[in-house]
């Protein structure tokens, strides 16, 4: 309600003060309220893209990870096959032993399509826990403490992953040798 003196104040054909400030023009309060929509809508649209994003990036982890996981199956698979190819005695048939290397080629390009490398280190060189898993060590004159012996068996990785490590004997030195830990 506009008093006598408010309307005395703003003078006539003029809007009364009825809060702080002048009151809105409700092309500017429809402006504003279009903005903020606008802002929520892409705020919105933001969020799904984001969503979007992160179960794609969820699918391929679940299907790298259920992928590695048949593969690390198979690996013990593909050590015997490689044992056996080795192993061929000289005598062996030619349609027997050239069958078994094909099977253990087919296997070898399986893994190669899913990004698996094998990795075998080499002796002399130096043990990595992440990388390797030591089953035994001994002592050497030919190799420092802490060197890769002899492996045992062949590590495996899937691309940033070790899905299974080499096993190696480590050096522990030269024999009568003390190591010290400073």
């Amino acid at each position: 309600m506009v008093t006598n003196e408010e309307h005395e104040q703003t003078g006539p054909g003029q809007p009364a003060d009825t809060s702080e400030g002048t009151p809105e023009d409700p092309i500017a309060l429809l402006e504003r309220e279009r903005d903020e929509m606008k802002a929520i809508a892409q705020r919105v649209q933001a969020d799904l893209v984001n969503y979007k994003r992160r179960a794609e990036e969820e699918r391929w982890t679940l299907a790298r990870s259920a992928s590695n996981g048949i593969v690390s199956k198979l690996l013990p698979i593909v050590d015997d096959l490689q044992r056996a190819v080795e192993s061929l005695p000289d005598d062996a048939p030619e349609s027997w032993s050239s069958g078994l290397r094909l099977v253990s080629q087919n296997m070898n390009a399986l893994l190669e399509s899913e990004g698996v490398t094998r990795f075998e280190p080499v002796p002399g060189d130096p043990f990595d826990p992440v990388e390797q898993e030591a089953l035994a060590s001994q002592p050497s004159d030919e190799h420092p403490a802490g060197t890769v012996l002899a492996t045992f068996s062949a590590g495996y990785r899937s691309r940033d992953r070790v899905l299974r490590a080499a096993q190696v004997v480590v050096s522990q030195g030269a024999a009568g040798a003390t190591v010290t830990n400073e």
